[in-house]
């Protein structure tokens, strides 16, 4: 079993948005942060650091490891321990070993305070975002400033704060902070440490219950994948009403991530259908989704791919929808789903071919393929597929639902896309983008010209062939770690570019989970097997080279690629 890090990730409880990173600078000058997630905080360039964290023994910091379990993160040093875990969302408790504590410090920015509450407790204001109430227990407790609650009226601060744990008789320390988005409080009463590990504990085993095994060797990274989706969740708060899940740590991902993690947490139900209905919170009245959105700011002048379809399909094959949800749930992911739809059907159509334009590279999703170099506004094959999936899985659920009208009616869609797509941009050798309203043809070495391969026996035998032989290719795109965005022999090919070059878990979950049910099954499974085994050896990187697997960016992504397959090969077994 692999084992958990906090390097490149932080140590949260799923729901929360706060938790731990460790930061690393020169010097011996490693210290723990404590880190908000909210919008505006995680935005800013110190990636919403809230105040720094360092173990003490006997008043100086001392050198740490970090070792970290689900419901635990443990600071190890040669005088003893001090443990981290999680009450809920909101509360984080901290224990210290006889004569170790802790040093909280930061440079306070304007309006940021540190002053005092009642019963020895201190509130933390920081970022305009999010307060913390600092508090010790059983017989412990903390004190900044030498009590004094220091303020800079010029700079409008608490200035250069300290912060420092008061032991207990034993020489203990036991403290909690708790996060309000408004202004804080002190509580008359606060669950002991190990009532807060027992919850943190009970709940990840819940859900790692859930997840199916995976096949063979590929079983041993289940463990660190699965605690990393599960942990890097969001719970509802401001203008997020759905459950969500960053991209990275501190960095929330855009809707159509939120779709592919959904199928990746398709065994936990009520967590799949928040990710999937998420995205319609903040809807336009017209039916467009935004980029990306979190608990305070909102993305909505572009778009990502409309991937709602292809989600619903997912889950449809494996599950009766209304087994595995209420009936209003799945009334509101249809409402929200033909709403998305009729949006891109009227206001993406913009020369009358029936074909979805595209205004920008972002918003294929590959953002800056080689697709793009000569053009801003395009109608291309990927955004095609994507969007025939999108009215085959609405008509679906109408379909389900008894809306029998309106399933005709996104089915017809579905299939006049599906035709049109193949008269208009199929040559004879290749799918072709097209400017709008020209129609002039255009063909680069992107491979968004082989995604509608993601349509799988959608379309017919032969094209479907042609696009799988030339994927097939070693030359090209069959690279030893995956399909790359961009063909190996192109003069743009950039081995760490988004979308010239690297192997992204988007291409490889579309590609994939449309070749897996098609006549080229047997190619789907070996483009899994290469993928997912080059990326668990390579510390699963989201822009993979295709020259030597590597990548210094890693997060959710990846994991959520690598749960998704791994998920289809465990169906063989």
């Amino acid at each position: 079993m692999s084992k958990l890090t906090i390097n490149g990730s932080m140590f949260k409880r799923a729901g929360a948005w706060f938790g731990i990173f460790k930061r690393i600078t020169f010097y011996g000058g490693n210290s723990l942060v404590l880190a908000s997630l909210h919008g505006n905080a995680a935005r800013t360039n110190d990636r919403g650091r809230i105040i720094d964290i360092v173990p003490i023994y006997q008043g100086r910091k001392i050198d740490f490891e970090v070792e970290m379990e689900p419901a635990e993160l443990t600071v190890v040093t040669r005088y003893g321990n001090i443990r981290f875990t999680f009450a809920d969302t909101t509360k984080m408790l901290i224990e210290g070993d006889p004569g170790l504590g802790l040093r909280f410090s930061k440079t306070m920015d304007k309006h940021e305070t540190v002053h005092p509450r009642r019963d020895g407790a201190w509130e933390g204001v920081f970022k305009s975002t999010t307060n913390f109430i600092f508090k010790g227990l059983d017989g412990s407790g903390i004190d900044f400033d030498g009590g004094r609650g220091y303020w800079n009226y010029e700079k409008m601060s608490s200035d250069v704060v300290a912060g420092f744990t008061q032991p207990n008789a034993e020489g203990k320390f036991t403290l909690v902070l708790e996060e309000f988005r408004y202004g804080g409080y002190v509580r008359d009463e606060y669950p002991t440490y190990a009532e807060a590990k027992a919850s943190m504990q009970a709940e990840w085993d819940a859900f790692y219950a859930n997840m199916p095994a995976f096949p063979g060797e590929l079983e041993e990274d289940r463990f660190a994948v699965q605690y990393m989706l599960w942990s890097l969740l969001t719970g509802p708060s401001g203008n997020a009403k759905h459950i969500q899940i960053m991209m990275f740590a501190g960095a929330m991902g855009s809707q159509w991530q939120m779709c592919q993690n959904a199928v990746a947490l398709m065994q936990n139900p009520e967590i799949a259908l928040s990710l999937l209905l998420g995205p319609f919170d903040q809807m336009s009245a017209e039916g467009q989704l935004a980029d990306i959105q979190d608990d305070i700011n909102c993305e909505c002048q572009r778009i990502k791919p409309a991937v709602h379809g292809w989600a619903v399909l997912q889950f449809m094959r494996r599950y009766q929808l209304l087994e595995l949800w209420p009936r209003e749930k799945v009334e509101e992911l249809y409402k929200g789903c033909a709403k998305w739809s009729s949006w891109v059907l009227k206001y993406r159509d913009e020369d009358g071919s029936g074909l979805p334009v595209v205004f920008h590279g972002d918003e294929s999703g590959v953002d800056d393929t080689s697709l793009f170099a000569d053009h801003l506004v395009l109608l291309t094959p990927d955004t095609a597929s994507y969007v025939t999936l999108l009215y085959e899985g609405t008509a679906k659920l109408a379909a389900l639902l008894g809306h029998d009208d309106e399933a005709a009616y996104w089915d017809a869609q579905s299939k006049k896309l599906l035709h049109t797509l193949i008269e208009q941009m199929w040559d004879g050798e290749k799918f072709v983008a097209l400017t709008p309203f020209k129609h002039e043809k255009v063909f680069s070495s992107s491979v968004a010209h082989y995604l509608p391969a993601m349509l799988g026996d959608r379309l017919p035998a032969e094209i479907l062939d042609k696009l799988v032989d030339d994927l097939n290719d070693p030359e090209t795109f069959n690279s030893p770690y995956g399909i790359p965005t961009e063909n190996m022999q192109s003069i743009f090919l950039t081995k760490d570019a988004f979308g010239r070059g690297a192997i992204l878990p988007s291409v490889m979950i579309f590609l994939c989970t449309g070749l897996w049910d098609s006549h080229r099954h047997a190619d789907a499974r070996r483009f899994i097997e290469t993928y997912c085994n080059a990326i668990r050896k390579n510390e699963f990187p989201l822009l993979a080279s295709p020259i030597d697997g590597h990548d210094i960016y890693s997060g959710t992504w990846p994991r959520c690629a690598y749960t998704i397959l791994c998920g289809l090969l465990a169906e063989e077994k």
